[in-house]
């Protein structure tokens, strides 16, 4: 059994500080390339206070994915070039939507001074994996999750 104190440690000692984020205008474009370059899989969305307004996750791509493919199933009714027309019209302007549009808001959170323990339930409990971590003025600070709190927990195993 593990000792208290792994599981009383701070999210701060564990986040990552050096947050990948977006601002609320920025495109799906914008996002994809940003998980690409920065090898994440998830995206805070900030206002111009640093505010987490919401995350852009992988899991958001899957959907809008999924729905962009239902969208083209209901194209096979046209002819191979009127089809082909519309999907790159489609494509094309998913890339210029609004993150906002497709991001999960109603987002959990942990501060900074939160146990892993508490992280790791609030994760759970939400089914999330990525828990943006904010301060006493909801500014964002830090991305937390499972994998790092799974990883502070396997080297103190």
């Amino acid at each position: 059994m593990m000792g208290n104190t792994v599981r009383e440690r701070r999210v701060k000692d564990v986040m990552t500080r050096d947050i990948v984020s977006l601002p609320a205008g920025a495109t799906i474009h914008d996002a994809l390339t940003m998980m690409t370059e920065n090898r994440v899989s998830a995206l805070p969305i900030v206002d111009g206070r640093d505010r987490c307004l919401g995350i852009f996750t992988t899991t958001d791509l899957l959907d809008l994915a999924r729905d962009v493919d239902d969208d083209v199933y209901q194209l096979d009714v046209v002819d191979p070039v009127s089809r082909r027309w519309l999907v790159e019209k489609l494509v094309h302007s998913l890339g210029n939507e609004s993150v906002a549009s497709y991001m999960t808001e109603d987002v959990s959170t942990v501060g900074r001074e939160s146990t892993l323990a508490t992280a790791a339930r609030d994760m759970l409990r939400s089914q999330v994996h990525h828990l943006p971590v904010v301060d006493d003025n909801d500014r964002l600070v830090g991305i937390i999750s499972t994998t790092d709190i799974l990883a502070e927990y396997a080297a103190n195993a």
